[in-house]
């Protein structure tokens, strides 16, 4: 029964993704004039900021091109010599074409939930929860040329909820090998999903993380008062699985090729012209606290197909496959094999985005002791749009489904939907507010996958 719903998962993406391209077309007619932005890439190369973005930080045809090419206009190898200067010969007058920072955050939020009591109390009864913050995420980022063909990118994020800065993303770019487009090569920390369909990092509604009823345990069972909103086909999906230092992985946060950031190397590039893009990848493995514990590697592979790049539409389908070596484990310690398939696409019209992406995780090298108690199948399957309806007001709309696997006495699947809208009031300073609706409240019961029913937030996105 399971493998016969797998089937319909795939097949319902397949009509997904072929009605992206009609819904785009349909929509088309209630875009508004385009909105602009001034991020720290646009000050370089004296550009606006629409040359990359539909509506930042979500990138355009051109702005994808302008990542694939390692911070050189597309079609070009110019090292930095375009529009701005080289990194020698940089003065401090010149440091704002080479840095930038992003604060984006809630500012207000407000949860309606079923708080949960411990084991033999009474049944926690709904209450509503609402606090004022400061916006959480602060990004201070460098990026940009030393040379031809040679990039690089280091972003240093603090968050304002968790406390300390670390450095996200940090990595260096050798482009266009052997000839133009050929092969990109990146190394060091970051993020694997970069050039597909529906990147991780590059999201209008962001992730919104859950909360633990206490703290855990090395290899103890962890328990979520609240379930956190990130798109499902990222998501970890599975009950009872920890990282190699034994911390309980969060069945809602994102993992595996959709991470956000791993330290490795791969190759990307266009051998037969813009309409087909490649990755492969090596990493030390997902979910390693610190360096290659389990001295394997995780290996990543995929392709990407380009059609319709008109001036005003464009539309791609990915499909990709990531093997895990032992880059997980069971509550018992033994080691397992955790796997990720899936396929994304994204169309857009003028203003308008539409996008979709759908995982199967898979877990091998399940121990015997596991059996009959444990669901080595996942999935998640997560479905946007984004559409401005004033030159400076977008709105975005946002459907997730996780079927959880994992143990079988503790996995809850989850169903939500997500609307934002977000007013510029500069083309690099705006204001939002967002409401999540759990669809599946009706089925009530204490678990965090069940007892959220609506969560408020408002707050800023500033980009200079």
């Amino acid at each position: 029964m399971r493998d016969y719903n797998l089937v319909r998962k795939w097949i319902g993406l397949c009509a997904v993704c072929l009605a992206v391209s009609v819904l785009a077309t349909l929509m088309s007619l209630f875009v508004a004039t385009e909105a602009q932005a001034i991020p720290a890439f646009a000050r370089k190369y004296d550009v606006n900021c629409t040359a990359c973005h539909t509506a930042p930080p979500i990138l355009n045809t051109y702005g994808q091109r302008f990542l694939e090419n390692g911070y050189q206009l597309p079609g070009t190898e110019d090292g930095g010599s375009t529009g701005k200067k080289k990194l020698g010969d940089l003065n401090l007058d010149d440091v704002n074409q080479y840095i930038g920072f992003r604060l984006v955050g809630n500012a207000f939020s407000n949860w309606s939930f079923k708080k949960q009591n411990p084991a033999g109390a009474d049944a926690g009864v709904v209450e509503n929860k609402s606090e004022f913050m400061f916006p959480e995420n602060f990004v201070l980022f460098a990026g940009g040329t030393v040379a031809k063909n040679v990039g690089f990118m280091v972003e240093l994020g603090h968050d304002v909820q968790a406390g300390g800065a670390a450095v996200e993303r940090g990595f260096v770019t050798f482009n266009n090998l052997g000839s133009h487009n050929l092969a990109h090569l990146r190394v060091g920390k970051f993020d694997p999903n970069t050039f597909s369909s529906y990147a991780t990092v590059r999201q209008q509604l962001g992730d919104v993380g859950e909360s633990q009823t206490s703290g855990c345990a090395a290899f103890a069972p962890c328990g979520l008062n609240r379930v956190g909103l990130s798109p499902s086909a990222f998501a970890t999906k599975f009950y009872g699985l920890y990282d190699r230092s034994g911390n309980y992985l969060s069945p809602f946060a994102a993992s595996l090729f959709n991470s956000g950031a791993e330290t490795g190397a791969d190759v990307h590039g266009r051998p037969f012209g813009d309409w087909f893009l490649y990755q492969v990848g090596v990493l030390n493995g997902a979910n390693e606290p610190i360096g290659d514990s389990n001295k394997g590697k995780d290996v990543y592979g995929m392709i990407r197909f380009d059609y319709g790049r008109a001036n005003n539409f464009s539309a791609n389908i990915s499909g990709f496959v990531y093997q895990g070596n032992s880059n997980a484990k069971l509550q018992t310690h033994d080691d397992v094999n955790w796997n990720r398939y899936g396929l994304s696409a994204r169309a857009t019209y003028k203003m308008l985005d539409v996008y979709a992406a759908f995982s199967i995780d898979k877990i091998n090298k399940t121990p015997t002791a596991f059996a009959g108690l444990f669901d080595t199948t996942a999935t998640g399957l997560t479905v946007g749009a984004d559409t401005y309806v004033t030159d400076k007001t977008l709105l975005s709309l946002r459907y997730d489904n996780l079927d959880a696997g994992g143990m079988l006495d503790q996995r809850k699947s989850v169903t939500f939907v997500g609307l934002q809208a977000k007013h510029f009031l500069r083309t690099n300073v705006a204001i939002f507010v967002r409401n999540d609706f759990n669809i599946r409240k009706a089925e009530e019961g204490d678990h965090a996958a069940r007892n959220l029913r609506n969560a408020f937030f408002s707050g800023i996105d500033i980009i200079f």
